[in-house]
């Protein structure tokens, strides 16, 4: 649920992308990879260091708690080309990079449901609605320390001819 509010919060905010998606459902999936990237709804992870070692001139002792910032890592420019820009024609290359679930024996095992989910339901949307325009006014957040999206985010479509 977080992953589909964060799509249509994003790209309503897009205006010339949003008319490309709902013209061409190919890009769902990109919109979705992007969506993941740009505004991840798992903002950062917990971890205990096991063994002592060293991040950009840092030592980390073993034992010590970790902070792993994922959506910090997700707009790392090193990584991403203009990384705080939403683009749904970002290159997949830097999309194989992201980190919004997790990686290595840490990877989330529902990722594939999710984007599969994400994708089943954006696709029938593409298809159903011409149009739609989201209420960012009388949005409202989700208050949590590490979740990241919408609470309640009012929508209003415009249904396609059949």
């Amino acid at each position: 649920t977080k992953l589909l509010g964060k799509a249509l919060f994003h790209l309503a905010a897009a205006p010339e992308q949003k008319a490309q998606v709902l013209g061409d459902i190919a890009l769902v999936p990109a919109w979705i990879e992007e969506t993941l990237r740009h505004d991840t709804s798992s903002q950062m992870l917990a971890r205990y260091v096991v063994e002592d070692v060293e991040v950009a001139g840092v030592r980390i002792p073993a034992g010590s708690k970790a902070l792993v910032l994922l959506g910090s890592a997700n707009r790392d420019e090193r990584v991403f080309t203009d990384p705080t820009t939403y683009d749904i024609h970002r290159d997949k290359a830097e999309l194989s990079e992201i980190l919004s679930f997790g990686t290595g024996r840490h990877f989330c095992l529902g990722a594939n449901l999710a984007r599969l989910e994400a994708r089943v339901v954006l696709e029938e949307l593409v298809r159903r609605v011409s149009d739609f325009h989201v209420h960012a006014d009388r949005a409202v957040r989700v208050h949590s320390t590490s979740v990241r999206g919408f609470a309640s985010l009012p929508v209003t479509f415009t249904e396609r001819n059949r």
